[in-house]
């Protein structure tokens, strides 16, 4: 956002009231910008400069007597122009890159435990979202019998399909054997589905799985009703993407949550992952940190809070997306710096692992 209208004095004295108020989350007055920062000029001056800001909407004023806070627009002036990013100390990477690189459970039970790594880090919420399945590449199919005969006429039991994602992610889904179909016949399935449509995203196979000619093509043979509804059964699978949250607790110790009708629709909005999960399943993701500031957010529940984000990749490719939700007046320059190195660990413990 460009800010031509911001001297040099007027920058400093938003800086200013910024950094005070996400400090005591009261409203800023010019005599404690003129004790803390000593910055050469009377509190008067100090004062006409924040009429200035307010007047340009940067800052507001809850009363009359009161002292300033930042508007919205102020935070997004701060953190595109003004704020630097906090670096982290060592103790901190150290304890990011150590917890990150001892995780060895499953995909899933990594990103749950990187949410929860987040959330104590920055003390508010720690959040990951799974990759989207669409474009997710098959690395293996196995498909396993299950015992026990179906209740119905046409099916005489089920498989249990476990598709192995490039990205790491394992989904399974229980399908329906057609009578037609033999042990045997679900071996010579497997084999040849895993020979044809390894190293293709989902999507695409999904698309082959619904067309008869590009499944004669595959088999390269007489294709029978049985084995191309069990192939398009074998690869229905939702294109859900999945978000773990943890620290919603947090917000219970900021000030301006304290009340319930100020928090209740923020966790409202947080029992219902798929919309939290919506605000940043994006069709093409935006490399680098991302910082949404407020009503920037477009959900209800989310006016009061900001949400500072980046992708996390392996081998080049975008697979999900990390970050922390805090409330609007939160410490940027450091979340900002937690979520990069995150995300930087991250994608290099899954560039080794996957």
């Amino acid at each position: 956002m460009a800010t031509p209208t911001l001297d040099f004095r007027k920058r400093e004295v938003l800086e200013a009231i910024i950094e005070c108020y996400n400090q005591t989350a009261t409203p800023v007055g010019s005599r404690t910008i003129e004790r803390r920062y000593g910055m050469g000029v009377s509190a008067a001056t100090i004062r006409n400069t924040m009429a200035d800001l307010e007047e340009l909407g940067y800052v507001t004023q809850p009363h009359p007597s009161a002292g300033r806070v930042p508007t919205e627009i102020g935070y997004r002036v701060y953190v595109d122009t003004l704020m630097e990013a906090e670096e982290l100390s060592n103790k901190e990477k150290l304890l990011i890159q150590e917890r990150c690189a001892s995780l060895d459970g499953g995909f899933e039970e990594v990103i749950e435990q990187i949410s929860k790594i987040l959330s104590e880090i920055s003390h508010y919420i720690g959040f990951v979202l799974t990759p989207e399945l669409h474009g997710s590449i098959l690395r293996r199919l196995e498909l396993i019998p299950i015992d026990g005969e179906d209740d119905s006429t046409e099916y005489q039991g089920k498989v249990l399909a476990v598709l192995l994602m490039a990205s790491g992610v394992v989904k399974n889904h229980i399908v329906p054997v057609s009578k037609d179909l033999t042990d045997q016949d679900i071996r010579r399935i497997s084999r040849i589905l895993n020979e044809k449509l390894v190293g293709l995203s989902l999507q695409h196979i999904q698309q082959i799985s619904q067309d008869t000619a590009h499944l004669k093509a595959i088999f390269d043979t007489y294709l029978s009703d049985s084995v191309a509804a069990f192939t398009r059964n074998t690869f229905s699978l939702n294109q859900e993407i999945h978000i773990y949250l943890d620290g919603a607790s947090n917000f219970f110790s900021q000030p301006e949550f304290l009340q319930v009708d100020k928090i209740e629709p923020l966790f409202r909005l947080l029992e219902q992952k798929e919309r939290i999960a919506g605000l940043f399943s994006l069709p093409q993701p935006t490399a680098g940190i991302q910082v949404v500031i407020g009503s920037e957010n477009k959900y209800e529940g989310m006016e009061m809070c900001s949400v500072v984000h980046s992708c996390y990749t392996s081998r080049g490719d975008v697979m999900g997306t990390i970050g922390v939700i805090g409330p609007t007046r939160m410490q940027y320059p450091r979340i900002v710096s937690i979520v990069d190195f995150t995300a930087q660990v991250m994608s290099q413990v899954f560039e080794h692992t996957l």
